[in-house]
């Protein structure tokens, strides 16, 4: 788990698995639009982060305290 920050920019590791998934999803008509707090280099095969999304447009009921109780027993 990391926590992406503003201006981080997101490559691959395996490179040539990686860059296939990623033509692939250049490719394909995208079902829905690319988040504004992203941003992808399609050329270089890169994502940036543009900005920290907030958690209200995930739109996701998430109870952030059984999330901390769960993690904090993992210890």
């Amino acid at each position: 788990s990391y926590r992406c920050k503003p201006r981080d920019i997101i490559t691959t590791k395996d490179k040539q698995r990686s860059k296939a998934l990623i033509q692939n999803y250049i490719a394909s008509p995208p079902p829905e639009e690319l988040p504004k707090h992203l941003t992808i280099d399609s050329f270089q095969y890169k994502g940036l982060v543009n900005q920290i999304i907030d958690s209200k447009w995930i739109g996701l009921k998430i109870n952030e305290l059984l999330v901390v109780e769960y993690y904090s027993r993992q210890t």
